[in-house]
């Protein structure tokens, strides 16, 4: 954890001496969302499980069409419903999460990717409604995750948007388990709401 501590503070202090020494334009806002969540190499059919995440981010501006954002989330991942009866296999990863993206932007409408660092906070596995200890003390999941990000927005007005992100754990977060050969990795899909909460403008001279 430590490391991704240093990654951050070192990219946004990059980000904030440009933005001091080139005066461009910044915007900070919330971010309020939903996803739903996979892992493959599953022990059993099981459903995708599904989350609120939320958190902040800091968008600057690098030209007229490019944007750099970072953003802090706190987020669930892993795969099933636990309680229904309808999901064998429950997993509740819970992350820290920071994206690091490039947006394109098009009128209304953009487009981002790049990569995100994630940390496990806690965990929790269910396997037909008992905890696993045994399973999750064998084949335990990795703390630290690496994952690519994909998505679309679109701008509603000077303050509210809406997103779509795609998310895949570009290193596994758990070694194969018995009976299953496959290591497993994170999948989700986030439908978001960002609300932006200070912007600054170029031509302001006292900025």
């Amino acid at each position: 954890m430590k490391k991704n501590l240093v990654i951050i503070a070192i990219f946004n202090c990059v980000w904030l001496g440009a933005q001091h020494g080139y005066k461009s334009p910044y915007r900070v806002g919330l971010k309020l969302g939903y996803s739903l969540h996979t892992l493959t190499g599953d022990l059993t059919k099981t459903k995708p499980g599904g989350n609120l995440l939320g958190g902040f981010w800091f968008q600057l501006k690098m030209n007229k069409k490019w944007t750099a954002q970072t953003e802090l989330l706190l987020l669930d991942k892993g795969i099933g419903v636990r309680g229904t009866g309808k999901s064998p296999h429950f997993v509740n990863l819970h992350y820290f999460e920071v994206p690091i993206l490039f947006q394109y932007h098009r009128k209304m409408i953009n487009f981002e990717f790049g990569l995100g660092l994630g940390y496990m906070i806690n965990y929790r596995e269910h396997l037909y409604g008992n905890e696993t200890p045994d399973l999750v003390n064998n084949y335990p999941f990795i703390r630290r995750e690496l994952s690519f990000n994909v998505g679309i927005g679109c701008t509603l007005n000077d303050k509210w948007a809406l997103g779509v992100r795609l998310s895949h754990s570009l290193l596994p977060v758990r070694g194969a388990v018995p009976l299953v050969s496959k290591e497993s990795y994170n999948r989700l899909l986030a439908l978001s709401v960002t609300r932006q909460l200070k912007k600054k403008k170029a031509s302001d001279p006292q900025e």
